[in-house]
């Protein structure tokens, strides 16, 4: 009879086959098993950032400039509305068919159906399972302190009402991210906790995929999730792929501004003579008539600081009976400290 193991030997043993000490492949007459052939493809390192053929971004060319927009806005809304510290990020377009879209959510979570008039079809927003509860105990009137919560069950009729709120405010954010392409006007007309019973578009019909990634005060508080038909945008694919000028003309504009508004800066400007370092006991005790040697030398240029910041070298000169300074050029660090230690 083989020896039995105790319990810390088979503990000892999973623990040294999890690691790779042992291998599992190790046959009662002292041989290893084959395991299948590997099989090499060559890859051209040069193109690794090329996107894949399952690639939204393919599909609909600048589409996600409009779902970065959409992103900040939403975010902007989820702070405004709950009074907490949200961020939206997101994440890649993929391309699949709608049956295997709803089948990626494992029926878990609440789903929004919107119309999109005057597109057809409408679209999908999905809340995981740990968002939908983090909105719910944060609009329950949850504390900060509270861990963030992913029960194991479906979303109760009550619990989804609370949800439509949140919910609801997307039409906004979608209607102002679709506005340079498009007047849509978006519409929550239901929400779901049974993925069974949503159904926009006949199972195989292609749909985009994009997740968008929430956190709250830095720390991950779930995903959102969008499925839109191929369908649904198609007829904007030109309008969508022009959009860059748009974006860049709307960049440049707002650099102008800045730059136009920046020139109207004021900023503090200083003739500096010299400067000289004292303790708070020499300080303390001057007294009228006492001299302070500031180690200024008259032939050499003043130091002209914008900001405290030396950036110029001047004369010291007189207008109109007025104290003035004549710039003879830029300040250089390589001059060192022309009147006296700072």
């Amino acid at each position: 009879m083989e020896p039995i193991l105790t319990k810390d030997e088979i503990a000892d043993l999973l623990a040294a086959i999890k690691a790779g000490k042992i291998s599992a492949d190790f046959v009662s007459n002292g041989l290893y098993r084959h395991s299948s052939p590997l099989y090499a493809t060559e890859i051209d390192l040069l193109k690794t950032f090329e996107l894949n053929r399952g690639s939204g971004e393919l599909r609909i060319p600048n589409f996600d400039i409009i779902l970065d927009s959409f992103s900040r806005k939403f975010s902007t809304s989820l702070t405004n509305t709950l009074q907490r510290n949200f961020t939206v990020e997101r994440e890649e377009i993929a391309v699949t068919d709608f049956q295997q879209s709803l089948l990626a959510l494992n029926n878990q979570g609440a789903v929004g159906i919107y119309s999109i008039d005057p597109l057809k079809y409408g679209c999908i927003f999905h809340f995981d399972t740990l968002l939908a509860f983090t909105l719910l105990e944060i609009m329950l009137g949850a504390s900060l302190s509270n861990d963030l919560l992913a029960l194991d069950r479906n979303l109760t009729t009550i619990e989804i009402s609370i949800l439509k709120t949140v919910m609801a405010e997307i039409c906004q954010d979608l209607e102002k991210a679709m506005r340079p392409i498009i007047d849509l006007h978006p519409l929550l007309t239901k929400i779901e906790n049974n993925f069974r019973l949503v159904s926009i578009v006949e199972p195989e019909t292609e749909v985009l995929v994009t997740n968008f990634d929430i956190t709250l005060a830095g720390a991950k508080c779930g995903q959102m999730r969008l499925i839109i038909p191929y369908l649904t945008l198609e007829p904007l694919r030109e309008k969508i792929k022009g959009m860059v000028s748009f974006t860049q003309a709307t960049n440049n504009t707002w650099s102008n501004l800045f730059a136009r508004e920046a020139l109207e800066l004021e900023s503090r400007v200083i003739a500096r003579s010299g400067l000289v370092d004292m303790t708070i006991r020499k300080i303390l005790a001057l007294r009228p008539g006492d001299i302070i040697d500031l180690q200024y030398n008259p032939d050499q240029p003043l130091t002209i600081t914008i900001e405290d910041q030396p950036l110029f070298l001047a004369i010291p000169g007189e207008i109109n009976g007025k104290k003035a300074f004549h710039v003879t050029g830029r300040y250089s660090n390589r001059l060192g400290g022309i009147h006296g230690s700072t």
